[in-house]
């Protein structure tokens, strides 16, 4: 199909709007229907193996897990667990950060008291990019950032746009090295966009009050982080 559009161009279009091409194309959608439906079931699959090897004993894990889910506050939250991944690739960052995450939840006595902080906490990471969770997970090795040659500090806040600046000192730093400085850079952005991190400028005490610049997670961004 895909030769026959190169060649016959927008007449293809024509033809599949009179019906000659309709078997073939339903064909296609009822493939791709079907290979979704596969890869959310391996993703669950893929959870569900990631949660049982952060647990100490895999069968008490299964029957946490199964109260959870016939749990009506715990059904929603696995279902929007199970939404977040099916609308991402089948990252191993994403699913390691998730398995956690239901952990934590399937230790909760009652899952109606953190309802509404859960949904929320979902929501900023359904928001965040997988790799910008990774950094948010790793605030004890974010490092000091060299002052940006020309900037106006807020309140602390430095103002501007430094995510390349601050992307270049993330680089050095040996947990972040699988990472490229563009998807350090991106990252940043995102943390950044969702209220979950910003780039300050403060004193050193006990060194001459030097002044030095770094990214620090915002409040919101603690309470993420409390989570993964």
């Amino acid at each position: 199909m895909i030769d026959t559009a190169k060649s016959q161009g927008k007449g293809l279009v024509s033809d599949i709007l009179n019906g000659k091409w309709g078997d073939l194309i339903f064909d296609v959608v009822e493939t791709g229907d079907h290979f979704k439906t596969r890869l959310d079931d391996m993703k669950k699959v893929m959870l569900l193996a990631e949660y049982l090897q952060k647990v100490d004993n895999q069968e008490q894990g299964l029957l946490k897990l199964t109260d959870l889910i016939t749990d009506p506050y715990g059904l929603s939250i696995y279902s929007k667990i199970v939404s977040i991944l099916s609308d991402s690739p089948a990252d191993d960052d994403l699913l390691s950060l998730m398995s956690e995450y239901l952990k934590k939840l399937t230790e909760e006595d009652d899952l109606s008291k953190i309802f509404s902080q859960t949904k929320s906490i979902l929501s900023l990471i359904d928001k965040s990019s997988p790799q910008a969770l990774v950094l948010l997970k790793n605030t004890a090795v974010w490092p000091l950032v060299p002052n940006p040659s020309v900037g106006i500090t807020v309140s602390g806040k430095v103002q501007g746009d430094n995510t390349k600046l601050v992307a270049s000192a993330f680089s050095k730093v040996p947990k972040f090295k699988k990472f490229s400085l563009t998807s350090l850079q991106m990252a940043i952005v995102d943390l950044e966009t969702n209220g979950l991190a910003e780039f300050v400028s403060g004193t050193l005490q006990g060194d001459n009050q030097k002044t030095v610049c770094a990214e620090r997670p915002t409040d919101t961004g603690k309470m993420l982080l409390e989570s993964i």
